[in-house]
C-alpha cells in the first residue's frame, strides 16, 4: 500500500512541477489563468453580498424621473434646434442680398 501511495505522490509532484526542475515562466502564467478567474468569481460573490438592491417603488420612481427628464430635454433641444435653424437661415438669406 505504501508503494502505491508513493507512486501517487510522485505523479502528483510531477504534475505540480516539483520534479527537480522549475516550470517555464509561460507555463506558470498559463496555469495562473484559471486560478485568477476562480478568485474573481469568488470576489464577485463576496461583493454581491454587500450590494443593497432597490425596492420596486424606488425603481418605479427613478424610472419615471428618467422618462420625464428625457422628454423635457428632447423638447428643449427641439426648440433650440428650431431657433438655431431659423437664425442660420436668416443669416444665409442676408448673404444672398
Amino acid at each position: 500500500m505504501e508503494v502505491q501511495e508513493r507512486k501517487v505522490a510522485q505523479v502528483a509532484k510531477a504534475m505540480a512541477g516539483d520534479e527537480g526542475r522549475p516550470r517555464p515562466a509561460w507555463l506558470e502564467r498559463l496555469l495562473e489563468g484559471p486560478q485568477k478567474f476562480l478568485k474573481f468569481l469568488h470576489d464577485v460573490r463576496v461583493e454581491m453580498t454587500h450590494t443593497t438592491w432597490p425596492t420596486m417603488q424606488e425603481v418605479r420612481s427613478t424610472t419615471l424621473i428618467v422618462i420625464v427628464t428625457i422628454f423635457f430635454f428632447g423638447a428643449f433641444f427641439f426648440v433650440v434646434d428650431l431657433g438655431v435653424g431659423r437664425v442660420v437661415g436668416y443669416i444665409l438669406k442676408l448673404g444672398k442680398l
